[in-house]
């Protein structure tokens, strides 16, 4: 099944295939040590399972300041690394960080890694908010007190920082938090508690981050984003006015042609990813916390004058960059950013 490669996004056949080996395959945990005590949620309320990858198993400083972060906004870390190594070195900068940290193998992407993790939690409705987040984004930039606080659970009992519209509306799973009820919602527990690892990106999107969302509303739980689209892309017409832009000689023609693109999307009701074409917005006008490592690793939306990105947050916050370069450095290969 490794031949089918990009078939799978839309070839369910081979999605279900998948499916049909980690029915048998594809149960349990993939946990292959772990090190400290699960916190007890009479005394760590508030939990953060924070999954991390590096080929090297290195735990760089973007990443445990992150963890600090965590940390400062009152959440009990575990940290769950799907690295193929994990040397005793990088082991240690944890130990005064995580209560709990496991090394699994690196099966069912993210939410593989969610799933374990909340297994080892235990009776996940006990704690009052489990926040699930990753490593593909650089920052915090800001304090996360801002973006807990914004998490009501009068408005919503499961949060994230951003949405998509991308075949059905979700929260971007990057960054997500369940309130008492989600936690204690006999549907959201049976979700993780007979989660299968089924062996395909294609899925793992359409059935989890995607249909974590869809399902969770047909169960009567409120879903709601801090930074929603919709608000998003009113203030990016709010901003540019009427199409004639388009046609300012002023503007380099890299700029004109990208702001073309978000305007064609919009008018064909095609959906954007925010954390790509208004990441300089997110940071600067909203306060959003994170820089997603992909925008800057490979810049897969063709974002014009993206060097000028640390500029952008030297401007906006008091976030050290030092910490993405230097990740920058060890990681890219073949081109500058």
């Amino acid at each position: 099944m490794l031949f089918f490669g990009a078939r799978e996004r839309n070839d369910y056949a081979v999605q279900y295939a998948k499916f049909a080996w980690a029915l048998v395959f594809g149960r349990g945990t993939y946990i292959r040590k772990s090190w400290g005590l699960v916190p007890s949620a009479d005394t760590n309320p508030h939990i953060a399972i924070f999954v991390h990858y590096d080929k090297q198993g290195r735990v760089h400083d973007y990443a445990l300041h992150y963890i600090q972060a965590l940390l400062d906004a009152g959440r009990t870390v575990v940290f769950i690394t799907n690295s193929p190594k994990f040397p005793k070195s990088e082991r240690a900068k944890l130990e005064n960080l995580c209560a709990l940290v496991l090394w699994r193998k690196n099966k069912g992407y993210d939410f593989g890694a969610y799933a374990d993790g909340l297994k080892a939690l235990g009776d996940i409705s006990a704690y009052s908010t489990i926040t699930l987040c990753n490593d593909s984004a650089y920052g915090p930039l800001f304090s996360l007190h801002k973006a807990y606080e914004q998490m009501d659970p009068a408005t919503a009992d499961i949060w994230g920082l951003t949405d998509s519209w991308d075949s059905a509306h979700h929260l971007q799973s990057y960054f997500l938090v369940f309130h008492k009820k989600a936690l204690r919602h006999p549907g959201f527990q049976k979700r993780w508690q007979t989660y299968i690892h089924v062996p395909s990106k294609s899925w793992v999107i359409r059935k989890h981050e995607i249909g974590l969302s869809v399902d969770m509303r047909k169960a009567n739980l409120r879903v709601c984003a801090v930074y929603p689209y919709r608000e998003l892309l009113t203030d990016f017409f709010t901003r540019m006015g009427d199409a004639s832009i388009l046609e300012n000689k002023n503007i380099l023609p890299a700029h004109r042609k990208f702001l073309k693109r978000i305007y064609e999307h919009a008018e064909q009701g095609a959906p954007l990813n925010v954390t790509h074409f208004f990441w300089d917005r997110l940071i600067t006008k909203f306060g959003y916390p994170f820089i997603k490592k992909e925008i800057l690793q490979g810049n897969p939306s063709t974002l014009p004058s993206l060097y000028l990105w640390e500029n952008l947050v030297n401007g906006a916050s008091d976030y050290d960059t030092r910490m993405i370069t230097r990740h920058l450095e060890f990681t890219m290969r073949g081109r500058f950013m």
